[in-house]
């Protein structure tokens, strides 16, 4: 072998150790970068693609998670393993926002017992539950979305002065199937007299938004508090227990009603988000108002609805809601004006007021509260420091009070008030500012099933919302996390632009490349 020929194989044989050195330096390098990107948290390598942030969490939720001290695991209930990789992104943010929550995919084809410990009913495929070690809770598939009717909307613009503004308003799956049973005959006929037919106005329904951040957040909220509030139900006092009905809607609103005697208990429990002295038949005692005076002192509410009767002698009663400017008037309500009346003048239809958010479920909805044999509450001209009260129901001005017996004037015409909201900063022991509710029903017959089919639901919807408004802590603040919309825009291309794009990106840009290598190649191999 000639000198030349044994130099260019060695110096081949040099080149190839060190092409073979390097090229194992780089895939080695690349294993370890590949390792390190995977290992990065999933909002630094992944990135919603749904062009509305549906896979992010906002910095509200971020805070929470990463405060969380309690480990929490959230099953995700997926058929056969097949998982959504938007809502997978979702859950992952959750994941790393705090390291307390653990998120396990549960297919319930493989394990058919596993939703039985948590609902007797079957749950749906893409449903969430979430435990920890104080209480579980399930988030249907559903109630993650808003939810929007076509034939609701139509039928609006064309008939504004017959349905509710918020009927246009997206809404949960519960809410809109609770619009759809009380407006969709209406809404059908409506749309009938324009010429459009309509079966079915539940076919209209899409989704309008998800609102998942929301209910998980919520969720975690829920399953992590040390206290659940409950609505304690007072008894002991010649009272009517609610009605099934009433009991029904409680619980719909969040209020997990308890009973209570304080005679018997000598006291009120740590976790009650609101009292409901519900239609006494008898005063207070001095001890059970020193107890509700010093609840109420501490940030409690009480939700409140008495009788003519009862108003006639309730000193005790009276010392409790002094302490906001109240007071019970002797005497009956007679209304003046027929406008104000439902068949008798002792059965008020009263103006209701679009001040709080109790009322806010009377006036959406288009409920018109009947109030049958009211009082009238006293509004002090000078309230205690601290105190705002809010009229929620008021007679017209012709309205008059009578004696029981409707045989004696006791006062002259002039506007009354039948329920009020009022609200007292208070300061507990441990130097806390709080606010005291006191919400008062000046009808004891208006919260029974009678008065409650009259009203279409409107009375107990406005007992049931006062009280769950009352008390705070029996909404999650993430509720009102931001929902996020679901429309989505899509690039539209002509025809012939496609083939355009298709021809240059498939073929022109392939082939280009092709042919650089191969004349790459040739060049070198004539060297």
């Amino acid at each position: 072998m000639s000198h030349s020929a044994l130099f260019r194989m060695k110096r081949s044989v040099k080149i190839g150790t060190y092409s073979l050195i390097l090229g194992v330096i780089l895939l080695a390098a690349l294993v370890v970068a590949n390792l390190l990107v995977g290992a990065l948290p999933a909002k630094i390598t992944s990135f919603d693609t749904t062009g509305q942030g549906i896979t992010e969490i906002s910095d509200e939720t971020e805070k929470f998670v990463s405060g969380m001290t309690e480990d929490v695991t959230v099953y995700w209930l997926c058929e056969n393993g097949a998982v959504d990789d938007q809502f997978r992104l979702l859950l992952s943010r959750y994941e790393e926002a705090g390291k307390h929550i653990t998120v396990k995919v549960v297919d319930p084809l493989a394990e058919p017992t596993f939703t039985a410990a948590y609902s007797d009913a079957a749950i749906s495929d893409y449903s969430i539950i979430v435990e920890s070690a104080r209480r579980f809770t399930v988030l249907d598939f559903t109630e993650l979305y808003y939810y929007s009717n076509a034939a609701f909307i139509a039928a609006y613009q064309l008939f504004p002065q017959y349905l509710p503004a918020d009927i246009t308003a997206p809404m949960s799956a519960a809410s809109l199937q609770s619009a759809v049973s009380q407006y969709g005959s209406m809404v059908a006929y409506m749309l009938s007299t324009q010429g459009v037919s309509v079966e079915d106005v539940s076919q209209f329904n899409a989704i309008h938004s998800f609102c998942g951040e929301a209910q998980l957040t919520s969720a975690l909220d829920y399953v992590t508090r040390e206290y659940i509030p409950h609505g304690y139900l007072l008894t002991g006092f010649g009272e009517t227990a609610p009605s099934e009905s009433l009991s029904e809607l409680l619980d719909t609103m969040g209020m997990g009603i308890q009973t209570l005697d304080l005679a018997a208990s000598g006291g009120i429990p740590v976790d009650t988000g609101c009292l409901l002295l519900y239609s006494p038949k008898r005063d207070l005692t001095p001890h059970e108002a020193s107890l509700i005076t010093a609840y109420l002192n501490g940030g409690g509410s009480l939700m409140l609805n008495t009788s003519p009767e009862l108003a006639e002698s309730c000193p005790n009663l009276q010392s409790v809601v002094s302490a906001f400017g109240l007071s019970a008037v002797k005497g009956l309500i007679q209304e003046g004006d027929t406008s104000f009346i439902s068949g008798s003048q002792y059965t008020l239809v009263p103006t209701v007021s679009a001040e709080h958010m109790a009322t806010s479920y009377v006036t959406s909805g288009g409920f018109k509260p009947q109030l049958p044999n009211c009082h009238a509450i006293s509004v002090a001209s000078t309230l205690p420091a601290g105190v705002t009260v809010t009229p929620l129901f008021t007679t017209s001005d012709k309205a008059v009070i009578v004696s029981l017996d409707k045989a004696t004037t006791l006062s002259e015409a002039g506007k009354q008030q039948v329920a009020v909201a009022a609200a007292k900063s208070v300061t507990t022991s441990d130097g806390t500012a709080k606010k005291a509710n006191l919400t008062w029903f000046a009808s004891a017959d208006a919260i029974t099933d009678t008065a409650a089919e009259s009203s279409k639901g409107g009375n107990y919807y406005f007992y049931a919302a006062a009280a769950s408004v009352m008390s705070e802590s029996f909404v999650s603040p993430y509720e009102t996390l931001r929902p996020v919309p679901m429309q989505t825009e899509y690039l539209e291309v002509e025809p012939a632009t496609g083939w355009i794009l298709a021809g240059v990106t498939v073929v022109l840009i392939p082939a280009a490349l092709l042919t650089a290598g191969i004349v790459i190649w040739f060049r070198r191999k004539r060297r």
